[in-house]
Formats: structure tokens, sequence, C-alpha cells
């Protein structure tokens, strides 16, 4: 597609494309290559003129951006296959609530012990999440997670408290066992998705970044319950997924 055509086209972003708003820039994800880029600055109100979903309203005056400047830079995603045309559906984005409470802040009840079925399944687990991370983008590992939900015939979302909060500890308790305290948070919330879902509960996997400097973090959320991590931590987070 030449400069012109761009220029005149009705855009949003690619469907394997994530964005979000923090500090003054936009971060966008693009999940078919795992990296995120930044953009800030004048740039941010031209390419909410031009880009129906950037999450950035039109409200912003533009200043100090030149035509060609925008113009190189759709022209750049479109290239990248990071745009697509706004006249075709995009797809629902799933919003997740703000984190209030940590699992690990709710008082435990008393330790059961060893239950073998659920360790056999923490571990096919750690093998699955393994292969995944070694052979997949992101894009493909979002595909998995949502297979995981939509196996399910009742509600994804259908669970007691009691139910969540008593697999996810027993998680939690037998992580380093299969873990070492080098394991990234992505890695351990997928294992801790694929393992709940064993179980029948199916709670969000977040990524959210924050920037000064730049950090993606992942964690696994049910409503405002933050399951692997503190609540406290994640709000310094903006997410940009949530499966």
């Amino acid at each position: 597609m030449s400069q012109t055509e761009t220029q005149q086209q009705n855009l949003r972003l690619a469907d394997h494309v994530r964005a979000c708003h923090v500090d003054g820039q936009v971060i966008l994800l693009d999940l078919r290559r795992d990296r995120y880029i930044g953009v800030g600055g004048a740039l941010l109100p031209a390419l909410s003129a031009r880009i129906a979903d950037w999450p950035l309203g039109t409200s912003a005056t533009e200043s100090g951006t030149s035509g060609r400047e925008v113009d190189t830079w759709i022209d750049h995603m479109w290239q990248q296959g990071m745009l697509a045309s706004a006249s075709t559906a995009t797809p629902a984005r799933t919003t997740i609530l703000e984190p209030q409470r940590s699992l690990a802040a709710i008082d435990e009840p008393a330790r059961h012990g060893i239950q073998w079925r659920r360790a056999a399944s923490i571990a096919y687990a750690t093998f699955a999440v393994g292969h995944w991370l070694r052979r997949l983008h992101l894009a493909e590992i979002v595909v998995r997670v949502e297979r995981l939900r939509s196996a399910e015939p009742s509600k994804p979302e259908d669970f007691s408290r009691e139910e969540l909060q008593g697999a996810a500890r027993w998680y939690l308790r037998t992580r380093p066992l299969v873990m070492s305290s080098h394991d990234e948070c992505l890695r351990d919330s997928l294992i801790m998705l694929r393992f709940l879902s064993a179980e029948g509960l199916y709670p969000r996997w977040v990524i959210g970044v924050r920037t000064r400097p730049f950090i993606a973090h992942s964690w696994v959320q049910a409503g405002s319950l933050v399951l692997n991590d503190l609540h406290e931590t994640i709000r310094g987070y903006t997410p940009i997924l949530v499966v």
C-alpha cells in the first residue's frame, strides 16, 4: 500500500496488536513479534486522528508534527502488519478490574497433605508451558489460553471464591518444587493458568507495562483479586493484554 493510500484509508490496530496509554506515551505490543514499541510526543494526537482505536482521544491538539512524519509512521506500521482497515470489525477486548486484594494477604486455612493428582497436573502444566515459550510467539500463546477457556461448556468464571482460592494456594505452595527463583513472571502466570484450567477454574491472564524505566510484567487475576503477586505491586502497571 502506498503512502497516499494509507493516508486516505480509515485504519485500526491489527488484531494481534494491543495498546495502552501510560505516562504520556502509547505503548504498542505486537504479539506476533513479541515486541513492544513506545510512541510519544506530538505523534500521539496525530496518530489518534488517523487510527480509529488509538488509545488517546482526539481531543488533544496536534502540534509540532509534520504530515510527512505521521505518514511515515503509518506506512511503517502498515508494512509491519500492525494496522488493518477500519472497515473490518475490531475484536472485543477483555477488560480487568483494578486490583484490590492479593491472595497472599487473605488468611489461609489449614493446609492439607500432598495431592498427587494436582502435583501431576502442575508437572504437566510446567511441561506444556515450557513448550509454548520455546516454540510459540505471544499471539499463538494467546490462542492457546483462549482455547482453555472455550473448552469449558459452562460459564468460564462460574466458580466459588473458596474453590478458586484453594486451588490457587495449592499451586503457590507447590510452585517452588517445579520452578526456580529465576523463572519469569510470564512462565509462572501461564503455568498457573494451565493448572487452574485443569481444575475447571478460569481467571484472567494479564500483561501490564510501566515506563521510566520500561518494564513489562505478567500476573493472574480473578475479579479484583491478584492470585500470584501483590496488588500493591500490580497497581503500578497499566494492563496492555487481558485474556
